[in-house]
């Protein structure tokens, strides 16, 4: 497998090694998610052609997979950085070994990323850092052949964040570890600590990542200057930091120190002519709950993003709902792959109700996954897992064959289908290659392009609006539809509505239940309506339960009605009697 260059004359060129085709295009859609058309790729499958590419041209870092065909293991990274002592190289593996990521980094390695856990983000910045850590090594090896006292510096320097200068990733690791066995001497428990900073990526987009690092350098004196010398503060890299507690006798002991990581954030942060006002998500877990370290920091992860979720308190500790939550998200992970090579995965249709013309067929493809070994997954405890992987591409397009069969088998009635809407998520539009991949798939399957109509939700697309606009133009412009789902539901702006190129709003369900007793909500609703017929779109009632609900929505100008009231989702077989049954009023085509 070799992959041409995407840009011959773009800033950042980069060597990829990596033999999984699949694993190859995710890294490359991440690369320009974060990069655009400002980089060039060139992709390997062996190690031999490594050293060869690596003799021909001149590139900016090597991403390396530790598991190579012809060779593999951190012997690569020795040999490379051996031949080629001045390139950065981050490792992008699927081993998630603690032993072999500290090896690695031993044997010239600057970062080691695992595969299940890498973002565009979290790339983007670690190839950054490379480079800077490479300089860094570089010139601390010609200070060390200078002097024995540059001997000191270069621990210190490997040891500790070039940008803040707290510890880092693997000195903490090597620290926590050595907590850890104290306290299982000593019968004591230990707690971790685990946050980031809400909105610091705006920080980074809307003052410039100069600003951004000032922050995060001035946060670091901050927290050195609360936290107390027994317990053992870290930046894991971007906005991450983390903190192990001193020895602890009972868990109370540890709110002290929560208060006081919460009182740095009271006060703005100065930088140049900018107040900037920042609050943390913090995830707290215990020793020995959790009995590894690894183990210790998913869990207070794990807690950090619930604590997203509680806008009143910026604190949570990791539970044994959120323990058992944790165990059945990786049990899920685990099985996604199998479920689509066992062709786990189906979908059901939703009729979508027209109400000026009822008679039409129009759908919504809901994807369902049965799973001999997980029962019946539902599909919110799986699409956000999914769309972090290759997999939901695949589960896109057993929804897209399904599509096709229901749409063959009415192909000349006179019923013929008119719309089927196709969920579909930010995180794809925003791959590369995911538009012509997805008409490739209606090409194959015979499906005309204007009988399609794409749904996103506004939770999804807000973060990142410009990517997703760029490929939803490009669908419309073969003749797709493009709906916004769950419009309403805390998420809205405006400004969505006139940067997207939109056909079709959804009303999330909140508006609609018992919509009849609220005449707020019917205000509101008939306001959207209003709103989306001047811009020339179309409105859908979603989660339609009530007949009282079906009719309020009429009144109220909805074009489209859709919920449990009308028809449930169905497979096709079931769908095909629901539009045969036309004389019966709704409520009752069950």
């Amino acid at each position: 497998m070799n992959t041409p260059m995407v840009n011959s004359k773009s800033s950042n060129i980069f060597l990829m090694a990596e033999d999984n085709p699949a694993d190859a295009e995710l890294v490359t859609e991440m690369l320009f998610e974060v990069f655009g058309d400002s980089y060039s790729v060139v992709c390997v499958d062996r190690f031999e052609k490594v050293v060869e590419a690596l003799a021909k041209g001149t590139f900016q870092s090597l991403i390396l997979d530790m598991g190579l065909p012809d060779r593999s293991g951190v012997e690569n990274i020795r040999e490379v950085n051996k031949l080629y002592p001045n390139l950065p190289i981050v490792v992008l593996t699927g081993q998630e070994d603690l032993d072999v990521a500290a090896d690695a980094l031993q044997k010239g390695a600057q970062d080691y990323l695992t595969k299940n856990n890498v973002s565009p983000e979290l790339l983007a910045r670690s190839l950054h850092y490379a480079k800077e850590r490479k300089q860094i090594e570089l010139k601390l090896k010609q200070a060390l052949e200078d002097s024995a006292y540059r001997n000191v510096q270069l621990e210190a320097m490997v040891k500790h964040d070039p940008l803040t200068r707290l510890p880092n990733r693997t000195y903490f690791h090597d620290a926590a570890t050595r907590v850890l066995h104290r306290a299982k001497r000593s019968g004591d428990q230990v707690a971790l600590l685990y946050f980031d900073l809400n909105g610091f990526k705006k920080i980074n987009d809307t003052y410039g990542h100069l600003t951004g690092d000032e922050l995060l350098k001035q946060l670091a004196r901050r927290l050195e200057g609360v936290v107390r010398d027994s317990d053992f503060l870290a930046r894991l890299g971007g906005d991450e930091f983390v903190i192990i507690s001193d020895l602890l006798e009972n868990r109370q002991q540890i709110y002290p120190l929560i208060k006081r990581i919460l009182s740095v954030f009271d006060s703005s942060f100065e930088i140049d002519s900018h107040q900037i006002l920042m609050t943390p998500s913090v995830g707290v877990a215990f020793y020995p709950h959790a009995e590894t370290i690894d183990l210790l920091i998913k869990h207070a992860d794990c807690a950090m993003y619930e604590a997203k979720r509680m806008p009143d308190y910026p604190v949570c500790f990791y539970t044994q709902k959120m323990a058992a939550q944790f165990a059945r998200n990786q049990a899920i992970e685990l099985e996604l792959s199998a479920g689509l090579a066992n062709t786990e995965f189906s979908a059901w249709f939703q009729p979508v109700i027209a109400v000026q013309q009822p008679e039409t067929m129009q759908v919504e493809a809901l994807v369902r996954w049965q799973s001999p070994r997980l029962g019946w997954v539902p599909p919110d405890h799986f699409i956000s897992l999914a769309e972090m992987t290759p997999a939901i591409n695949g589960i896109t397009r057993v929804v897209v064959n399904k599509s096709r069969d229901l749409f063959h088998l009415l192909s000349g009635d006179s019923s013929s289908i008119q719309k089927i809407a196709i969920n579909v998520t930010a995180s794809q539009l925003s791959g590369r290659g995911f538009y012509e991949l997805f008409l490739s798939w209606l090409e194959e399957c015979g499906l005309p392009p204007e009988c399609i109509c794409l749904e996103l939700t506004e939770r999804e697309i807000v973060q990142s609006t410009k990517s997703c606009r760029k490929q939803l133009e490009r669908f419309r412009a073969i003749g797709m539809k493009v709906a916004l789902d769950d419009f309403g539901c805390g998420f809205s702006s405006i400004t969505h509505l006139l940067d997207l190129p939109l056909d079709i709003l959804k009303l999330d369900r909140m508006l609609i239940d018992h919509i009849d007793v609220h005449p707020r909500n019917q205000a509101l609703t008939a306001g959207i309506v209003e709103m989306a017929h001047r811009l020339d779109m179309e409105v859908v009632a979603e989660g339609i339960e009530r007949r009282e609900e079906y009719e309020m929505a009429i009144q109220l100008g909805c074009d489209h009605l859709q919920g449990f009231y009308i028809a449930r989702p169905m497979p096709i077989d079931q769908l095909l009697r629901f539009y045969s049954n036309t004389e019966c009023e709704p409520g009752s085509r069950h």
